[in-house]
């Protein structure tokens, strides 16, 4: 008996074990948790190989609470471990779902975990999505109510097919993660390499163990464009078309070429349920979900929420003792409230008017240590300009170098309020150091003007702001990067002013505080500027930059409340 027909023989006893024990058509919705509870804890379950669109077997487990019609939770993992699942233990951490009237299918992403197939990331989740959604609504326990749930690539996805808008699609929690592809891969025409990049070289194919993989490859060589042929020996198409279109209004990112992530673009605009976003101040996606939150129409709004917490990717502080990382009281994302059984159940019991955060965006505020409920975080009223300082500094960035690594950032400030190295602390590194002499509360998108010029006809500028509370450890704020000719040409030796707009945040500046304001033209994160103009992605040889910035006329933008 091969393992297709086996796990369905799987299957269909579990199904008829199901109707056996009574399958009860429960038309109160409210009275789930009841009936869950009545049954002590008891489920039906299967596992099997679904079948996708093309024939690849797809490892799904389903577990239901025994002998009631209910909503079905869908996850979609990548994240699992190749050997045998445990399904007992899996049953057993799913127990919050169906203990309050919830079955569950957990599916492993086609190539990883148990599943057959070759993982491309993104590249088959909407089919595959879409042919799990069916396969659900085949099931004995299927009640017409489906709800999404996941984080980081396990809300991708969704995110890639829910533009279709399914009916029976009555809610979604979907954390921490942007619906724009651009936005995961670039920032200002800089290639992520933290993010996308060593990201996507431990996904691609993992399981493949035949494929090609040159670890003495590296994204930090030149040209770009030619790393994924240097490191797997192949064309990897998902991976170089993004590599070489760092614009963001370049066609490839509305296309439907592979790497585009068009199909998720428009899933939260084009789709109705209500859907619960979440991030944290330290996400790699953070800029990206506000710029989501800010494009919907109110009526789109109206029935969904944000959740902003203090963190990072993970939503709370590391468990490492060691980590020189700001904790604050009640800071983390269950503080904020509602995790995705909340939600779904106001969703079920139409109590979600009664939902205090809904169509608001609820943040925590560093350092004054509070959470707020508003419609969306907007720019203070209060305008406050901070010159950097007098006259010039220059530097040398030689791309060949090994590029300055600051702690916590894997994209855009990347892993939380971290303890940085000290002011100046390579030769191509430039500070600049100011106190602040009253309390502010920041509210919104700090800006930067840098007056720059260059000996180059192109060449990048880095900018990243932390701050010193009075022990003298500086705390990382935001960052950012940009090139010297990114919206027009550059003239070798023009002064040029450039303009840098940080991902959102709110926290609160004492009277006393440092602000610090680092210079420099690279980060280890980012994919290393040539020094050349044109396509820098397919430059083969660099050149070393000599860079200036005019501390005189740069200055610091900061949006307080009054």
């Amino acid at each position: 008996m091969n393992k297709f027909t086996f796990l369905h023989f799987i299957k269909v006893v579990a199904a008829v074990f199901f109707v056996l024990v009574g399958s009860k058509d429960v038309n109160a919705k409210v009275t789930l948790r009841e009936m869950a509870s009545k049954q002590k804890g008891a489920v039906v379950w299967f596992e099997e190989f679904m079948p996708a669109k093309d024939g690849v077997g797809l490892y799904t487990l389903g577990v239901a609470p025994k002998g009631i019609k209910c909503p079905t939770v869908v996850k979609r993992n990548p994240y699992v471990p190749t050997n045998k699942v445990n399904v007992a233990s899996w049953i057993k951490d799913l127990r919050k779902y169906t203990d309050r009237g919830y079955a569950v299918i957990y599916q492993h992403c086609r190539g990883t975990g148990s599943s057959e197939g070759e993982w491309v990331p993104y590249e088959t989740e909407r089919e595959d999505g879409l042919s799990l959604l069916d396969h659900v609504r085949k099931l004995p326990w299927y009640n017409g109510e489906i709800f999404l749930s996941g984080g980081s690539y396990s809300a991708t996805v969704h995110w890639s097919y829910l533009n279709t808008n399914p009916g029976d699609i009555k809610g979604a929690a979907l954390f921490v993660q942007d619906v724009n592809r651009y936005n995961i891969c670039y920032r200002n025409g800089f290639f992520k390499i933290g993010l996308h990049g060593e990201w996507y070289v431990k996904g691609y194919k993992k399981k493949n163990s035949n494929l090609k993989r040159n670890k003495s490859a590296s994204l930090y060589q030149f040209p770009l464009c030619d790393f994924p042929r240097r490191y797997w020996g192949e064309e990897v198409p998902t991976m170089y078309n993004k590599i070489c279109n760092p614009k963001p209004d370049a066609p490839f990112w509305s296309s439907n070429e592979l790497g585009s992530g068009a199909c998720c673009r428009d899933a939260l605009l084009k789709s109705t349920m209500p859907v619960l976003l979440k991030t944290g101040f330290y996400d790699i996606y953070t800029d990206g979900i506000f710029a989501m939150w800010r494009e919907l129409p109110a009526e789109r709004r109206a029935n969904c929420a944000l959740i902003v917490d203090a963190y990072d990717h993970g939503g709370s502080p590391p468990r490492n003792p060691k980590s020189r990382f700001m904790v604050f009281p009640n800071a983390s994302r269950r503080n904020g409230g509602l995790d995705d059984l909340d939600w779904f159940d106001s969703i079920r019991n139409n109590t979600l008017a009664k939902n205090p955060v809904l169509g608001k965006t609820r943040y925590y505020a560093a350092w004054e240590n509070k959470w707020h409920d508003e419609p969306a975080l907007e720019d203070g009223p209060r305008k406050i300009s901070l010159k950097l300082g007098e006259g010039k500094r220059t530097y040398k960035y030689d791309p060949k170098r090994s590029l300055p690594g600051f702690p916590g950032s894997g994209g855009i400030c990347f892993g939380g309020m971290q303890v940085q190295p000290p002011p100046s602390f390579r030769d191509d590194v430039v500070s600049f150091i100011f106190d602040i002499e009253e309390e502010i509360d920041v509210r919104g998108r700090m800006e930067a003007e840098l007056a720059v010029s260059s000996d180059c006809e192109d060449t990048c500028f880095y900018i990243r702001l932390s701050v010193d509370k009075g022990d003298g450890n500086w705390i990382l704020l935001r960052d950012d990067i940009t090139s010297i000719a990114y919206d027009s040409p550059y003239k070798i030796g023009e002064r040029r002013l450039l303009r840098f707009r940080f991902a959102d945040h709110a926290f609160r500046f004492s009277k006393g505080d440092r602000l610090r304001v680092d210079v420099s033209s690279a980060n280890s994160q980012f994919a290393p500027h040539p020094n050349v103009a044109g396509a820098v992605f397919a430059v083969k040889s660099p050149r070393v930059a000599n860079n200036t910035v005019y501390a005189d006329d740069s200055r610091i933008i900061i949006y307080a409340t009054p």
